[in-house]
């Protein structure tokens, strides 16, 4: 029996040579597994209920060494995924495809014609694409390219009045059924694979998931995730400023918890008096959102959030930076093929 699993190992290692892998001995053989797990975006307000599978490292783990490699990696795994159209990666391959991606970045570094035009060695798209290091391409004709609009800045952004909005993007792609982008946000690109019944983000740095995080991760987004937005108070125009949450009855929220938004009883809701309860009071809100729904919402709560709101922090107080007010807001969705 030890003599068969040895062949076994032994015609495995054999095929990873062939195929071009590199050979990571035991490594070659690991699995990995989908958990269930809780994440609580940084500023506390929405928790994400969801399956993950994690690499054992991401591009900055010593053994990768890809730093600045997000988009070299994000096309070596859309590559794969296109070969590979009914199936996820083991932890070994995510971690081979880490260290593969890693390493095409590095060559790129060494590249004299890329030095000059990436000091930061933080390559857009569109080079990687042309390195061709692996023959994927970019449909533009089905790409999208959008803006997150923040609430409260709209003297500051006015060149948002005619562009596509974050949401606009995700209603195409919806429309656009199963298909493989590559995202770029805030400096950084990541992977969405759209299913019939849900979609996954692949994303190489462990630190957009969680603080401290190390491992490159896979989430799941389905009939079983679901993304749940705290209770937060949202301030609605008041005619005397006196006006305090505490004037709400147990009664009247009550009806303010039938009267959500999607219920069934909306038309009743509207017609139903809350006593004691002005239409200009402040109330909670608690969402819950499923499937894509929930990854649509994860990009804007968990990945968006906070950046959106130290920029409206920095438009308040006059100070934008060296990086372009545009350059901050904007998302792009790149439709690929193999």
């Amino acid at each position: 029996m030890f003599c068969v699993l040895q062949r076994q190992k032994s015609e495995h290692k054999s095929l990873a040579v062939v195929a071009g892998l590199l050979d990571f001995g035991e490594e070659l053989f690991t699995v990995g597994s989908w958990e269930r797990k809780d994440f609580v975006s940084r500023d506390g307000q929405t928790k994400l209920s969801a399956e993950v599978f994690f690499a054992s490292l991401d591009q900055r783990s010593a053994s990768a060494a890809g730093e600045s490699a997000c988009t070299a990696l994000v096309a070596v795994i859309a590559d794969w995924l296109h070969k590979h159209p009914t199936l996820m990666p083991s932890k070994a391959e995510f971690d081979m495809l880490i260290r593969d991606g890693s390493a095409e970045w590095r060559n790129m570094c060494s590249i004299e014609a890329y030095k000059g035009r990436f000091p930061d060695q933080h390559f857009d798209l569109d080079t990687v694409i042309e390195a061709a290091i692996r023959p994927l391409s970019v449909v533009s004709e089905k790409s999208f390219i959008g803006f997150f609009q923040p609430e409260g800045v709209s003297d500051s952004c006015n060149f948002l009045q005619d562009a596509m909005s974050f949401d606009s993007i995700w209603e195409e792609v919806e429309r656009a059924g199963p298909a493989i982008y590559i995202v770029s946000w805030n400096d950084h690109f990541f992977v969405l694979k759209v299913e019939d019944e849900g979609c996954y983000i692949i994303d190489t740095l462990g630190e957009r998931l969680s603080e401290g995080g190390s491992q490159a991760y896979i989430l799941r987004f389905d009939a079983e995730t679901s993304l749940h937005r705290s209770p937060v108070m949202e301030s609605l125009p008041q005619a005397e400023p006196q006006t305090k949450v505490e004037a709400v009855s147990p009664e009247s929220l009550a009806i303010v918890e039938v009267c959500k938004e999607g219920d069934e009883k909306t038309s009743e809701c509207e017609a139903a008096p809350l006593d004691g309860v002005s239409s200009e009071v402040v109330l909670p809100t608690d969402l819950t959102y499923i499937g894509r729904s929930a990854c649509c919402q994860f990009v804007k709560e968990f990945f968006a959030a906070l950046p959106l709101r130290e920029l409206q922090s920095d438009i308040e107080k006059g100070l934008l930076g060296k990086v372009p007010l545009h350059q901050r807001l904007q998302i792009e969705f790149h439709f690929t093929k193999s």
